[in-house]
């Protein structure tokens, strides 16, 4: 049990209801997660309603973003978003050996000419999200606790950047980017709150 305490559909507002019904249909797994952020009716409306919206209609894959959430909540050690999404990637297809190559990724240096090559056991749309995922935590951790040069992260940014255009959508680059970033957010709110 987290720190903060798990609401039920009873002690939430009335107009919230259909939200938290919608998240019990399609996101049971996680009831310990929404039913905490339950506790602010604007996140739990804002952030699941968003959340279930974009499972609905976003042109990225599903498989791409549990990619990217267990590459993320692997680097973080979020053990409860790693024990959720692990299952939604091999659901969505990921192998076990994917889902071991990815959980082993740790944070590093970059040299300023890394090329984001293609990531082997992985197609080219799977690397690259997997590389998006990979660097948005690097840039946003590793880069400045290790005084890595703002050039060097804006150099390597651009030439991942590129990449994304070629192959992706202006909405599925932002998609991408958001539930990344959000996923850190996640990932930060379930290790305070200690849930499990």
């Amino acid at each position: 049990m987290g720190l903060l305490p798990a609401l039920t559909r009873a002690q939430i507002d009335s107009e919230l209801r259909p939200l938290w019904d919608d998240c019990e249909r399609l996101a049971p797994t996680f009831r310990e997660l929404w039913a905490t952020q339950a506790n602010s009716p604007i996140v739990f409306r804002h952030i699941w309603g968003g959340l279930l919206e974009m499972k609905k209609a976003s042109p990225v894959a599903a498989r791409q973003f549990e990619l990217a959430i267990v590459v993320v909540s692997s680097l973080n050690r979020c053990r409860f978003c790693v024990a959720h999404h692990v299952p939604l990637a091999e659901a969505a297809g990921t192998s076990a050996a994917q889902l071991a190559t990815l959980r082993g990724l740790s944070l590093g240096p970059l040299p300023e000419d890394y090329a984001f090559p293609q990531r082997a056991g992985f197609d080219a749309g799977d690397s690259l999200v997997i590389d998006l995922a990979y660097f948005l935590v690097w840039a946003g951790t590793w880069a400045n606790l290790n005084d890595v040069h703002p050039r060097v992260v804006q150099t390597l940014r651009r030439r991942l950047w590129a990449r994304l255009a070629e192959r992706c959508s202006p909405q599925q680059i932002e998609e991408l980017v958001w539930r990344i970033t959000q996923c850190v957010a996640f990932n930060w709110h379930n290790e305070f709150f200690e849930l499990d």
